[in-house]
Formats: C-alpha cells, structure tokens, sequence
C-alpha cells in the first residue's frame, strides 16, 4: 500500500510520533482546529474507524496514534488531514502560534 506525505510536512513515522508525545504534556489539552477535527474524524469514521474526540483532546500519545494509523488508510485526503493536524501539533509543540503554514 502507497503512502501519500503532503510534501510541506514530515510523514508521521513512529519514531517521530513518540519523540513527539515525549515532549507534550500527555496530561494538557490538545486544542485542535475544530474544524480539521470533524474532517478527520468523518473521515476515520468512513473507514469504520471511530475515534474519540475527547481523547485526541486529553491524550497525545492517542492523538498522535490515530494520525499515524490514518496514513495506512489509503485514502489520500484522510492522508492530508492528517499531515495538517500534525504539522499544527508540531507548531504548538514549538510555541509558534497561528498556522503553521
């Protein structure tokens, strides 16, 4: 199965997902861009998989998990959602505000 990186974003490996949990405060919210969000989690839920808004919220090393796995889907925009959800993680990791891009 191909896997589709945004060409503007690092591929969300797992070594690069754990570093990254390592770093956030597994205990802070993520406040993610609702709208992204709801595009991503229609999205996982048209491959049967229903995530957890409050989790992606509360829990980073499962935020950052369900991002991963979206990237094994096959589908190119779930891929791209995904790619953004993680370069405004890694954004608020690094105390940039705004989007990143």
């Amino acid at each position: 199965m191909a896997h589709f990186a945004h060409p503007s974003s690092t591929r969300l490996s797992a070594p690069v997902m754990r570093d990254a949990s390592r770093r956030g405060d597994q205990h802070a919210m993520l406040l993610w861009p609702d709208d992204l969000l709801t595009l991503f989690s229609l999205r996982m839920s048209s491959h049967g998989m229903s995530i957890s808004r409050i989790d992606m919220r509360c829990d980073t090393q499962y935020a950052l998990q369900q991002l991963h796995d979206a990237q094994d889907m096959g589908d190119r925009a779930l891929a791209l959602i995904a790619d953004e959800l993680f370069c405004w993680f890694k954004a608020r990791q690094s105390g940039l505000s705004g989007h990143p891009h």
